[in-house]
């Protein structure tokens, strides 16, 4: 991941220029000035010069850091590949990763599907059992430049033996805290092995209420995303669905310990209200909140905003781990242009693109090289975290019915969160739901 985690620009399309002109490119967060020389060199490795006429259809995803990056990569691509247009679409997952799975399938469905996706993997596997995209493994292996992505990525990309997708930008959820926020309220800087005690002291400390008793900072905001909580079940050795994403796990009593845990910050501390609908990203970016659970994505905005902000590995009960998440771009397997699409995903997933968007906010870069710049290492300080804490992360659990199981869980938890059913009915209630999505895919899968 990458996740209806992000505040982004409505969905936009536009067919990209000829890439010889200077071109402006308008969005609602600034202009992008596109500017190409006679000569642009590349260190991707990726092969050139085509002389082949075609249309590719691409569909990215994310804001303005992504948009800004993928643009230039299609630039590259033209360099090497000037008679071929490409049309870029993004979309900012601003329902999350399940509505877009409900896109893509609807395109594939209606014959009008992109030659290249950019995706999470919150969706591989829902794509992957249906056979959507080419494997890309003799692609990746005759590249040696992706030796530069941790094994763990291709890993996570990989289905039955074979790789469908290249990763790009990935998020581990770390703790994103108000070092000011915290020197007003006289707490220490978390520290590594920090623990959920400690965390909740530290939240008291840092929630301020007015004469009237009303909270005017609060202390944490308790995630309202899938993806956001899974730290609070992974540090505690457990998870919200079994090892292989078969079935749920909602009855182990460390998921009920987890969701007590977060139920007593809002109604017993009172360090946070319930989760609602709307993320308090605004909330944290204008001071009102001291520390939310958020991956690399937030710093495009904290940039701005100069917010004087850190990070730490979250708090542990049993271990450190944290989830991670990340996207990867794939090739359609209805695309007509197959190793034209595999030149321009190079483009996108070379060390030049990475770094852009890396160091402009967007995800921390799949290739370790480009996380490793000055620039991306400048903000937040302790930015190296990113990847020191990624042998310590669990995927995202994403299973084939992911859609389904993000609902289900979301519902019953925030139910469970604001008091409308107890933790023990509540998770029995998630249990039985997310084992019957479980059947149903059974049988849609023959099994």
């Amino acid at each position: 991941m990458l996740d209806g985690q992000k505040n982004y620009v409505k969905r936009r399309r536009f067919q990209y220029p000829n890439p010889q002109k200077t071109t402006t490119v308008k969005s609602k967060f600034g202009t992008f000035l596109l500017t190409a020389v006679l000569v642009l060199t590349s260190n991707s490795g990726f092969s050139a010069g085509s002389d082949i006429s075609a249309k590719l259809r691409l569909m990215a995803f994310g804001g303005d850091a992504q948009l800004k990056a993928v643009t230039n990569a299609v630039v590259r691509f033209n360099q090497k590949s000037p008679k071929v247009k490409v049309e870029i679409s993004i979309d900012p997952i601003t329902n999350g990763w399940g509505d877009y799975v409900t896109r893509v399938l609807s395109q594939f469905n209606a014959n009008n599907a992109y030659d290249v996706y950019g995706t999470a993997i919150e969706t591989f596997r829902t794509f992957e059992t249906r056979n959507l995209f080419i494997p890309l493994d003799d692609y990746i292996a005759s590249h040696a430049t992706y030796s530069d992505f941790d094994p763990a990525l291709f890993k996570y990309a990989s289905y039955k033996g074979k790789t469908y997708f290249i990763p790009i930008g990935w998020n581990n959820i770390m703790i994103n805290y108000n070092r000011k926020l915290f020197k007003d309220a006289g707490v220490e800087f978390p520290k590594p092995g920090w623990t959920w005690d400690q965390f909740r002291e530290d939240a008291k400390k840092l929630t301020v209420r007015d004469a009237s008793g009303n909270v005017t900072q609060f202390g944490y905001e308790v995630p309202n995303q899938f993806f956001f909580v899974q730290p609070w079940f992974f540090s505690n050795g457990t998870s919200v669905l079994n090892e292989d994403w078969t079935a749920s796990n909602m009855l182990d009593p460390k998921v009920s310990e987890s969701l007590q845990f977060l139920y007593d910050l809002i109604h017993v501390d009172k360090v946070s209200p319930i989760p609602g609908k709307d993320a308090m990203n605004n909330q944290f970016m204008a001071g009102q909140v001291a520390m939310i659970a958020r991956g690399h994505w937030i710093v495009e905005n904290a940039m701005a905003a100069k917010l004087d902000m850190d990070i730490a590995i979250p708090p542990t009960r049993v271990n450190d781990y944290t989830v991670i998440g990340f996207g990867g771009y794939g090739v359609s397997r209805t695309s007509k242009y197959p190793d034209l699409d595999k030149e321009l995903v190079g483009e996108l997933t070379s060390f030049e693109t990475q770094k852009e968007e890396g160091e402009a906010g967007g995800g921390v870069p799949g290739r370790k090289s480009a996380a490793e710049t000055p620039s991306f290492l400048a903000y937040p300080p302790s930015a190296a975290l990113y990847y020191q804490t990624l042998p310590h992360t669990l995927p995202v659990p994403s299973p084939a019915n992911f859609q389904e199981v993000e609902k289900i869980f979301i519902r019953n938890y925030i139910a469970m969160m604001s008091g409308e059913i107890s933790i023990k009915d509540g998770v029995k209630r998630a249990d039985q739901e997310l084992n019957e999505s479980f059947k149903r895919l059974a049988a849609h899968e023959g099994k």
